[in-house]
């Protein structure tokens, strides 16, 4: 009884922990070199366990702060990794190669965000402009800036329900530039301070808690702590307290998110109201992979890199945008299975498809979705965008 115990125990800690998606990856930002000269900056990757860490790249990085995968126009996805202290954002393909730079000139790019196909990038220090949020094509095209104000030290980026964007200044501790988080409404006007300095010592990463009643959440790096703000920019409390020098966050499907503790290495995990649920990289995966400093991190879909892709150029499915699709009857006929994932990797459905070979998935989220068509072992993968 004791040994049936036990085992079920392990069982249900592996549960507990195996969280992403079988096939994806954590890529992870380690600014070790800001700690020691005799270490490089890296972007390592670790398997969907939190373990067997790799170096993803350690490629042209000058102290990496945050890491976005996005789809280049005649290029397909890219990782971008936004550096400091070039000011450049550098492109990667999915095995880590380097193959250019996104944008240059940048006044110390933090953090990133595609939201509608746009590029937004935070900036830390611009000697020659105010540093505006700023906004590229997803070619590298740089728009128009997207605030009319600038935010020193900006580090963190979120948006409302209603649409309203919030940027975090990490600040220097002195009146002209007081850690806080300020306020835009969806055009980019500066609307005034949302959280002021007497609640916060040092903001990094904010995001609004969507799974609740829409408070804001914010990594206090100098408090070591995470806290929620409610609609009025008013403390209701910290929800996570005792980490060391916090920085990076990255959200699971099931609610729970992820937490970088920089003093430590490790990569912690926690329900949605800040419950701790456990390591997601511990110490025993953080030495292997010489994690020494995590800042950011992403999880990056099995469906991204996907090897196995038939070199048959036939369509499978038209159009690729819209609620309503079309499948290739000659390929579905050849076909075993046909199976929708999302753009983190979960299995949605296996499809069943009607004598018309038409498919409308009038339930689905508007998104961008994956098809695979698996024939005799082998896999064709699509993307389409559902819009209804």
């Amino acid at each position: 009884m004791r040994k049936i115990t036990a085992l079920a125990f392990i069982f249900s800690i592996q549960i507990v922990f195996a969280q992403l998606p079988e096939g994806s990856h954590l890529l992870v930002s380690d600014i070790t070199a800001q700690i020691s000269s005799t270490s490089a900056y890296k972007i390592l990757k670790f398997d969907h366990n939190g373990e067997n860490g790799v170096v993803f790249t350690n490629q042209q990085l000058a102290w990496p702060q945050d890491i976005v995968i996005a789809d280049i126009p005649n290029e397909g996805f890219r990782v971008l990794v936004s550096n400091l202290s070039s000011g450049r954002i550098t492109k990667y393909d999915l095995d880590g190669n380097y193959v250019g730079n996104f944008a240059t000139g940048i006044g110390g790019p933090t953090r990133m965000r595609i939201r509608n196909n746009i590029l937004y990038v935070l900036q830390w220090f611009n000697q020659a402009n105010p540093e505006y949020v700023l906004r590229f094509s997803l070619d590298g095209t740089q728009l128009s800036n997207f605030t009319n104000t600038g935010t020193r030290f900006s580090i963190g980026m979120d948006w409302d329900a209603n649409g309203n964007f919030y940027v975090s200044s990490y600040g220097q501790g002195n009146p002209t530039n007081p850690p806080q988080v300020k306020k835009y409404n969806s055009s980019g006007t500066y609307e005034g301070v949302y959280v002021n300095q007497s609640a916060l010592s040092g903001p990094t990463n904010i995001w609004f808690d969507k799974s609740g009643n829409g408070d804001l959440l914010v990594i206090d790096y100098n408090n070591n702590s995470v806290k929620r703000f409610d609609s009025n920019g008013f403390l209701l409390g910290s929800i996570i307290t005792g980490l060391s020098t916090p920085e990076g966050v990255e959200f699971l499907s099931n609610g729970n998110f992820l937490i970088g503790n920089g003093l430590t290495g490790l990569i912690k995990m926690y329900t949605s109201d800040g419950s701790f649920a456990g390591n997601f990289v511990d110490a025993a995966a953080s030495s292997q992979a010489n994690l020494i400093n995590p800042n950011a991190f992403l999880i990056m879909p099995s469906t991204l890199s996907t090897p196995d892709i038939t070199s048959n150029k036939e369509t499978l499915i038209y159009p690729t945008v819209g609620n309503q699709f079309k499948f290739n009857s000659e390929i579905v006929k050849r076909s075993d299975e046909i199976h929708i994932y999302n753009t983190i990797g979960e299995h949605i459905e296996m499809l069943t498809l009607d004598n018309n070979f038409t498919w409308s998935p009038k339930t689905y989220s508007n998104g961008v979705y994956f098809i695979h068509i698996i024939s005799s072992g082998k896999k064709k993968v699509e993307k389409i965008v559902v819009k209804n």
